[in-house]
């Protein structure tokens, strides 16, 4: 008789991996300047008596003198968390909680009254005693934003939480007011709320999406009774640099205290030129050490099962062994955010948030497919007017405090000149006067941002590049402004560019640096053809040429910056197609036609939509569009899947040939992909407009 053996899969609730076990794991990058090592020991006995949810976030102060350590963990409804909870409430008790919040967080657990639905993720803070232990009941954060609801579903929301805080505070008039959620315009909205029992039934309310000139008129709504220009310079500077930068109003008994704090957050890993500009605001003004500073960048880690000179927790060694076969275990650690709180007197700290979460990674190489984010769905659209309205009304709720848009926030501090470029075109040629009034803000924000010479780079501190600088003066001749000072100074920055060998991304002397090192840079200084699509119509009697010459014989473009020819190639049969180029275009449609369609990302197939209409098939390009429809999103964007890539510096435009070190760069917030998505739609529409002509 052969015995079966079913390969082990995680329990819900498998014992061992522990947010103990993360603080070990975080120890060794854990300088004693951040926590001395004498309060190791008693920051691992706190944890240790937190819920077995292998998460664990150190609040650490960063000015001089503060040792401070306090504990922070995420509860989500997913991986057996709830079930993980309950074992641990029924096996200690829920000491550490106090009665109030064990009462909900089992209702949370039974999701009673579709708690888990209204609530998730579950946010806990404790501030632990020096002595180590959990001497009084946690903080509990709430998500409460509100801004995608529909309103009947906005109102039951508000009224389940109201009703969830007057339970935990034990009383009615604990109960927010009324004008804190109906401060919250102009988009504007409650990010959280916080019930801090611990420290005297405390309600702090986090407020997202203020900018910096909607600050004044926001806390006197509220009636915060503190001295808003002594925030004023705080606030814009961080706003100016950060993806978002909260707003945190705390209330004792109805009353909004005179202190507040900014909570400042980055989507991409620290260190970087963004996290480095925020920290030396900090310094700057006495909040942060510098040898504080300096060991923060050194928390950024992914750490391995069997990493050389890690070891790897004894108690988590089982729970190892008996996970997904084809993943493997890893933790993050990183700073996920930073705090600015100024007190009544004006004194500000400042803080910074250390997480570290255990994981389960699955394959090797290339990003896996991102799953949809949680409480989106597909929701087909029965036209492309109805997608055109939802797609904008995503781009116009996305753009950021410091009216920019941000994406591909994997590496080197993310784009956001880039992408508001070409998140402004995409509202331009909706012609829709809303969309025309915010593009038109969100270039006046880049003009400050153009750099000596007239160029752009893909971020604030980027080196300036011809890519780039295109896709903002396309946008700036799509509003009317392309006899503008920046335009004609952009365009003279691009005409520089043009070289006897071709046309040049970076130019000759524009300085390529990766912290303070420079690098072999050949690669990312050549001509590619990607890069030459986009301006070609910018420079059209010395680059339509050159891209003529550089059709490959399929029909396509080889991108450099892009890990297919799709979208490269929708730039350059645009730009030929306005020239009346009608040979090359039709190889790009062949091309384009000889496509698997349900291989390619909705980004991918609004590009072979642009190359088809290109080349006037209407008929084809309304089936191809139509499939768009049925992919859109439930909040109005479409599934990331703008392929960019980011060769070394060195890598020559043939990498395509092998794919060592290319490192994929998704746009992780879905504003490159649905800008994409719409400026496909304008193109039918407009060639419908223009019978006879092929126009982008």
């Amino acid at each position: 008789m052969r015995l079966m053996v079913r390969p082990l899969r995680p329990e819900p609730a498998i014992p061992g991996l522990t947010p103990a076990g993360c603080f070990d794991l975080l120890v060794p990058r854990l300088a004693d300047v951040l926590v001395p090592a004498g309060r190791h020991r008693a920051i691992r006995e706190a944890a240790a008596l937190l819920p077995p949810v292998p998460r664990l976030a150190l609040e650490i102060r960063l000015g001089a003198d503060e040792a401070a350590v306090d504990l922070h963990q995420m509860i989500t409804s997913q991986d057996g968390d709830p079930q993980i909870l309950l074992r641990h409430l029924n096996e200690r008790g829920g000491g550490w909680a106090g009665a109030p919040l064990v009462a909900f967080l089992r209702g949370w657990i039974a999701d009673e009254d579709g708690l888990q639905g209204w609530f998730d993720p579950l946010y806990l803070e404790w501030d632990t005693a020096p002595d180590g232990g959990l001497p009084q009941p946690p903080a509990l954060f709430l998500a409460c934003d509100l801004r995608f609801d529909d309103p009947a579903v906005r109102t039951r929301r508000r009224t389940v939480l109201r009703q969830t805080l007057a339970r935990l505070c034990g009383a009615d008039g604990a109960e927010p007011h009324d004008r804190l959620f109906d401060v919250a315009e102009r988009g504007v909205t409650i990010g959280h709320i916080g019930v801090m029992s611990g420290r005297g039934d405390v309600l702090r309310v986090n407020y997202k999406g203020i900018t910096p000139a909607a600050l004044p008129g926001l806390l006197d709504r509220i009636g915060w009774p503190g001295d808003i220009a002594r925030l004023q310079g705080h606030f814009a500077a961080l706003v100016d640099v950060a993806d978002r930068v909260a707003v945190a109003i705390d209330l004792v008994d109805g009353q909004v205290r005179p202190s507040i704090g900014f909570e400042i957050f980055c989507d991409h890993p620290l260190p970087s030129g963004r996290w480095d500009r925020i920290l030396d605001h900090l310094c700057a003004h006495g909040l942060c050490t510098i040898e504080k500073r300096a060991a923060l960048v050194n928390i950024e880690a992914t750490i391995a099962a069997g990493d050389a000179g890690q070891p790897w927790p004894a108690a988590w060694i089982l729970p190892t062994i008996r996970g997904p076969e084809d993943a493997y275990p890893a933790v993050r650690c990183h700073v996920s955010h930073l705090k600015l709180a100024i007190g009544a007197d004006g004194g500000g700290q400042a803080k910074a948030y250390i997480g570290v979460e255990h994981h389960w990674r699955r394959g090797f190489g290339r990003p896996a497919p991102q799953a949809l984010p949680a409480g989106l769905a597909i929701r087909p659209r029965p036209s492309i007017t109805a997608a055109t309205a939802d797609a904008t009304a995503f781009l116009l709720r996305t753009r950021q405090q410091n009216g920019l848009w941000g994406d591909f926030n994997w590496v080197n501090g993310g784009c956001n000149n880039w992408v508001t470029g070409v998140a402004a075109l995409a509202l331009a040629a909706t012609g829709e006067a809303g969309a025309l009034a915010v593009a038109g803000a969100a270039l006046q924000a880049l003009g400050a941002r153009q750099q000596a010479g007239g160029g752009w780079g893909h971020n604030e501190i980027a080196p300036v590049d011809t890519d780039t600088t295109a896709s903002i003066v396309k946008a700036l001749d799509a509003l009317g402004a392309g006899d503008s000072p920046a335009a004609v100074a952009a365009r003279g920055f691009l005409r520089s560019h043009m070289t006897d060998d071709g046309f040049l991304t970076y130019g000759t002397a524009t300085r390529i640096r990766f912290a303070a090192v420079d690098v072999t840079d050949a690669g990312w200084r050549a001509t590619h053809g990607c890069v030459m699509a986009n301006c070609a119509l910018l420079l059209p009697d010395q680059l339509i040429p050159l891209l003529r010459r550089s059709q490959a014989p399929d029909g396509s473009w080889t991108p450099y910056w892009w890990r297919t020819p799709a979208y490269p190639t929708a730039l350059a049969a645009e730009a030929l197609a306005m020239q009346g180029d009608e040979a090359a275009v039709g190889r790009a449609v062949a091309w384009a036609k000889a496509q698997d369609l349900a291989a390619l990302s909705p980004f991918c197939v609004a590009a072979i939509a642009r190359i088809v209409i290109a080349g006037g098939d209407h008929g084809a390009a309304r089936d191809i569009l139509a499939g768009l429809l049925r992919t859109q999103l439930s909040d109005g964007s479409w599934a990331v899947g703008a392929d960019m890539i980011w060769p070394r510096p060195d890598q020559a435009p043939d990498h395509m040939e092998s794919q060592a070190d290319i490192i994929d760069v998704p746009d992780d917030r879905r504003i490159f992909t649905t800008a994409g998505v719409l400026l496909a739609f304008a193109a039918a529409r407009q060639t419908v407009a223009a019978p006879g002509r092929n126009r982008s």
